[in-house]
């Protein structure tokens, strides 16, 4: 049963039911589109419930997407041997053990565009369309409008490809259509990083922020080159004060560390200190979640003002300040986590100080 009715906007809202309960709706701006609309679910309907068991085990993805999709289905009661991508995607968080906040949102980028639909039924090129789309900013309730990078959208890509390798291995499908999606990655430029003078400004202006931690946050950022994600889990059982080490289980790369936690930044830890195993940058309003300091950490940037700026080059600004000091490529690596040189490679223009201090060492002992 359907039925169209006229809306205060003068558009036409179909409906249709299966005995006296809302099936599926949608609104037109014109009458006979709403009508052919509302004729093809029903004929969908009766096609649905006339399907034999045995038919319905067999049914494809496609043939499922063209009766009116998984969702029509469930609405029906009609049960249909395939996972949906909604609910692939919600066994994986619950098995990932990182938060890092970046990470939830492209999957959450991902939910909005495949939600309902069966895995199976998920091409390449459905992925390249949603990656062109976002990477022209045109992905609504998503991010920004403005374009985005090539190396944004391989980051995006890559959450979705795990999405993927995580339905292979428990035998859900059996190839990954992120893989046949081809992006060139964008070669990286010099990192922006904090002058002297930029720095005494920033936290001189978060000494003075509404949030009592703002301080304590990026001085540990700029002094440990902790990623945001690495700062947001950090729990006061993971401080050896003793030592000035701060252990890091969960990290970007996969592998736990321990990362040295300079004197300066150690004095103020102790400052907030705490018992127990609870956040240190905790919520006011959730123990379990981390304080969302955006507000805080823009408003600081305004009054420093700091302009081109983003959190994580905090994190290139510590990398910067260990290679002018003459940390070499591989101490600094060790200390940001980074799997190899070759990322650190980036700060090598900052080192040429220290190179002509070692140079000018051992020629001058070869010479003498």
């Amino acid at each position: 049963m359907s039925y169209i009715r006229t809306l205060a906007n003068g558009k036409f809202r179909a409906e249709v039911s299966k005995n006296y309960t809302s099936i599926q709706s949608k609104t037109f701006a014109i009458h006979k589109q709403a009508e052919q609309w509302a004729y093809d679910v029903e004929k969908n309907i009766e096609a649905i419930l006339d399907l034999k068991p045995k038919k319905i085990k067999k049914l494809s993805p496609d043939k499922v997407e063209k009766l009116g999709g998984i969702a029509l289905f469930q609405k029906l009661g009609v049960e249909v041997e395939f996972v949906i991508f909604k609910t692939l995607v919600n066994q994986y968080m619950a098995q990932w053990t990182g938060k890092d906040e970046n990470y939830i949102r492209r999957a959450s980028f991902w939910l909005m565009e495949f939600g309902d639909k069966p895995i199976k039924s998920i091409k390449s090129s459905h992925i390249e369309k949603a990656l062109d789309k976002y990477g022209a900013g045109k992905a609504k309730g998503y991010g920004s409008n403005k374009p985005k990078s090539n190396n944004t959208l391989l980051r995006m890509k890559a959450v979705l490809s795990s999405i993927f390798q995580y339905g292979i291995d428990k035998k859900y499908l059996d190839k990954n259509p992120a893989e046949k999606v081809r992006i060139k990655a964008e070669p990286n430029q010099i990192e922006r990083f904090l002058s002297n003078d930029e720095r005494v400004r920033l936290l001189e202006a978060c000494r003075e922020s509404s949030w009592d931690k703002m301080y304590l946050l990026i001085l540990l950022a700029i002094t440990t080159g902790m990623r945001k994600s690495e700062l947001s889990n950090l729990r006061w059982t993971d401080i050896d004060f003793d030592k000035g080490l701060a252990k890091l289980a969960d990290t970007k790369n996969g592998s736990p560390r321990v990362n040295p936690v300079p004197s300066i930044a150690l004095d103020e830890l102790k400052k907030h200190r705490q018992v127990g195993n609870g956040l240190i940058f905790v919520s006011p309003n959730c123990s379990d979640r981390s304080f969302d300091f955006r507000t805080q950490w823009d408003k600081a940037k305004q009054i420093a003002k700091i302009e081109g700026f983003r959190f994580h080059d905090l994190r290139h600004t510590a990398a910067s300040y260990l290679v002018m000091a003459g940390a070499t490529l591989h101490e600094t690596a060790e200390i940001l986590g980074h799997k190899s040189t070759e990322t650190t490679k980036r700060y090598a223009h900052l080192s040429t100080g220290h190179k002509s201090a070692l140079t000018e060492r051992v020629m001058s002992e070869v010479f003498k």
